[in-house]
Formats: structure tokens, C-alpha cells, sequence
């Protein structure tokens, strides 16, 4: 019987590719009259950018692509998954065991509690492992029984996944997730991708005018 030792995790995001900017935006406004470029254009990507913003034109924002690779939690998967504009890739506890027993305990949570959290989500691995291991010994298949495992994981269990959005819709997710409003564990995540895709500067005037706009509201 194959057993790991469970380990305490925090979410993580990362920046996997970005495709587009600014000017992409533009060049897809423009399209009904040309997407030539020139220096004259170029001047006016700033206004037309916040003009489409703020008018509602938002499907020229959708031809670009920024996609992510995240570990998190299973409740905040959950929440992640609702944005069904995004495209998603999650690893599978039903095609594969878990490598690695990743935990995820709220920083929040009073220090008691967060002992109970980690002990009980400790046991629930140790369970996995067994269920697996006892069921294939029963003569089940080994993909059956990582089937069978899976029910005994609890929400603490961090997952492997790959989320790419256009700008369009990754502004939405955070309209909703980047907000007071939503969860702490998902507030994060959404938090950490704008930081990644500002930080290249490839929407520079994007991001103005959704702050601008947000604000308003």
C-alpha cells in the first residue's frame, strides 16, 4: 500500500501565454474600413479603446487570448468553472492517482480550526490511498477505483488547471471575482492573474478604461 504524506499548499497562478494587444483591438474595430496601422492610427488607440469600452462594443476585445496555469482548491475550481467563456483543461482524478496529496487551509481560519481542517483532510488522503489500493486488491479495475477514491477527497484538495479567457472575457471574470464581493480564495486568484497580464503592459489602455467604467457603476 502506496501512501504519501499530505502537505499544506497555497493557490498559485501562473502566466502561460498572452496573445494580442491594444492595437489588436483596434485593427478589429477597424476592420470594416482597413487594418493598416499607421503612425496617424496608432495615436488613436488610446480614445478608440476607451470609446469601445465604454459604448458597449466589446467583440473586438475578443480577439486576443491569455491563458493561465492555476493550482487551486476545489471550491474555488468550482467557482472558477462557472465562467463558461473561458476554456478549461483540469486534471483528472479519474484518468490518474493524485502525484502529490496537495492541502489547502484558508489563512482565515482560526488556528483550532485550521488544526481540525488539516487532520481531517489528512485522514480523507489517507482514505483515497486505501480505497484504491484495498479495491483493486477486491479485483476491481485500477481505473474504477481511482473512481471510487475520488469520494472520499474533501474541498481542501488543490487541483492542477489550465484557463484561458479573451480579454473580453477574462474583464468579466473580474468584474465579478476581483471584487469585495467574492470570496477570498477566488478574489485571490483573480487578483494574481490581472497583476501577471498588467504587469506586460499589452492592455494598458484596456484595463484604464475597465477601471474607468467600474468605477462609475
Amino acid at each position: 500500500m502506496e501512501e504519501t504524506e499530505s502537505r499544506n499548499h497555497q493557490n498559485s497562478v501562473e502566466l502561460l501565454e498572452i496573445a494580442g494587444s491594444d492595437e489588436t483591438i483596434c485593427c478589429a474595430a477597424w476592420t470594416s474600413t482597413t487594418t493598416r496601422l499607421d503612425e496617424e492610427r496608432k495615436s488613436r488607440v488610446p480614445a478608440l479603446i476607451h470609446q469601445l469600452y465604454s459604448e458597449g462594443h466589446h467583440s473586438p476585445f475578443e480577439h486576443t487570448l491569455i491563458s493561465f496555469r492555476c493550482v487551486v482548491d476545489l471550491a474555488t475550481e468550482r467557482q472558477m468553472i462557472r465562467h463558461r467563456i473561458a476554456s478549461y483543461s483540469i486534471e483528472s482524478a479519474r484518468y490518474r492517482k493524485y502525484r502529490e496529496e496537495k492541502v489547502f487551509i484558508p489563512a482565515d481560519l482560526n488556528e483550532e480550526w485550521r488544526g481540525l481542517l488539516q487532520s481531517a483532510s489528512e485522514s480523507c488522503w489517507k482514505l483515497y490511498n486505501r480505497v484504491i489500493d484495498s479495491h483493486e486488491e477486491l479485483g476491481l479495475s485500477r481505473s474504477r477505483a481511482k473512481e471510487l477514491g475520488r469520494y472520499f477527497l474533501n474541498m481542501t484538495t488543490q487541483v492542477e488547471m489550465q484557463v484561458t479567457y479573451n480579454l473580453r472575457s477574462f474583464l468579466h471574470f473580474l468584474k465579478l471575482r476581483d471584487d469585495a464581493h467574492a470570496q477570498p480564495e477566488i478574489r485571490w486568484v483573480a487578483s494574481e492573474m490581472r497583476k501577471l497580464v498588467v504587469e506586460t503592459e499589452r492592455f494598458k489602455h484596456s484595463f484604464e478604461a475597465f477601471d474607468l467604467y467600474k468605477s462609475k457603476q
